[in-house]
């Protein structure tokens, strides 16, 4: 069952993968003629170099354009990048990297900046090697990188760091309408959705229009669901005492499985990334006769009764990939490690009595989302020690979950 598991994830990943990744768009050459074609949609997360296409749908085979003989290339309804030669400042805002120099260190870099606004002032994003960085643009002004940039400063009470805000005064000199005041432009940070509400209003775009185009780039979605299923369960305890002990195998178990799960889903990417906490209630119960070997019956097994018994709060955390079908539906995969908390196991029998709490255990699901309200999906667990307080004994306990949620909110 784990193994059909296992082989369905790698099969479902594969052929929805090759069915979905290619949508329709075009790329402009740099003799400006213009391919109406396929590309392969990779959801770039930085500024990709190159791309696949494929000017038939239906071809098994794809090509690869690059920066170097493209200037544009687009998905239709989804995202523009535009090829520019420009100075960006490519310093890390992170404590360990910052440096003490306030003003940029510029790079000269070939690049395919993500388009976020177009009109009389154009808005574009770089992001990689560790930065996310903002151009803009004019009739009247060449493009040029929006500044910011956080320096350390040295003083009498030690170090800290401060920021170059000098974007603001960029925009107050090349992208201010008529009624912009320098309190509307000191209130405005480094951010996508700032910067996009901005330039948008600059653009005079109406508001329904602004509010729709920022929340398809920046939008956040939280999902709240009530979880219900059945799990079935089996178990076994192994000793490595050389007392005599034999190893104790429980009947298979199928039992309710409850709970709630909070999910978020990523802003980029098409929302096609999420992560997950899954609090649920599991337990497991059985009585089964093991034998250990007695000296004193000249090695003759004597059979013990025993009884086991689990019950614990599982919250799996993780990470979810989505493969959209159509508007509606859409394919899952997800991975993660579950923790339990107040986990308790309890072995009983003549012998002896163990108490214990238990261990963690990674998990792997496949399934199937209604219009982020309804899902379906089996969830795979791999073995957990229920007796991670004994050295000399371990257990291997492990699930297969069908489980079904509903999102309330």
């Amino acid at each position: 069952m784990k193994k059909l598991l296992l082989i369905a994830l790698l099969f479902s990943y594969t052929f929805i993968n090759a069915q979905i990744s290619f949508e329709k768009g075009y790329f402009i050459t740099n003799n400006g003629t213009r391919t109406e074609c396929f590309i392969k949609n990779l959801e770039w997360n930085s500024n990709p170099i190159d791309f696949k296409y494929k000017i038939n749908i239906e071809n098994n085979d794809s090509k690869t354009e690059t920066i170097t003989n493209v200037q544009e290339f687009g998905i239709e309804n989804n995202t523009t990048y535009k090829r520019a030669k420009v100075k960006i400042d490519i310093s890390n805002n992170k404590i360990e990297y910052i440096s003490t120099d306030k003003n940029p260190i510029w790079k000269d870099k070939t690049v395919f900046l993500k388009v976020l606004v177009q009109g009389d002032a154009n808005l574009y994003q770089y992001t990689g090697e560790d930065v996310s960085r903002f151009f803009y643009e004019t009739k009247e002004k060449p493009l040029e990188q929006l500044i910011q940039k956080e320096y350390l400063v040295n003083d009498a009470n030690g170090a800290k760091t401060e920021e170059n805000n000098f974007y603001k005064q960029q925009l107050y000199n090349y992208v201010k309408g008529e009624n912009t005041t320098q309190n509307d432009i000191k209130r405005i940070q480094y951010k996508k959705d700032q910067l996009m509400k901005y330039f948008l209003e600059y653009n005079n775009t109406e508001p329904d229009a602004i509010k729709k185009k920022i929340n398809n780039e920046t939008k956040n979605i939280y999902l709240f669901k009530i979880t219900a299923g059945i799990s079935n369960a089996s178990l076994s305890i192994n000793s490595s005492e050389s007392s005599g002990y034999r190893n104790a195998e429980y009947d298979t178990k199928i039992g309710p499985k409850i709970g709630f799960e909070a999910e978020y889903i990523l802003p980029f990417n098409k929302n096609k990334w999420s992560l997950f906490v899954n609090l649920t209630y599991q337990k497991y119960e059985d009585s089964q006769d093991y034998g250990i070997t007695s000296g004193i019956d000249n090695g003759v097994e004597l059979k013990y009764p025993s009884e086991v018994k689990y019950s614990g709060v599982q919250l799996p955390v993780g990470l979810r990939h989505y493969f959209f079908l159509n508007n509606n539906s859409k394919i899952f995969i997800n991975a993660g490690y579950a923790v339990d908390i107040n986990g308790k196991f309890t072995f009983k029998s003549k012998p002896t009595n163990l108490e214990s709490k238990t261990a963690g255990n990674f998990m792997f699901g496949l399934g199937y989302n209604f219009k982020n309200k309804l899902s379906a999906e089996i969830r795979m667990n791999t073995n957990k020690n229920l007796l991670r307080d004994y050295a000399a004994f371990t257990s291997d306990y492990s699930t297969i979950d069908l489980m079904f949620s509903y999102a309330i909110f």
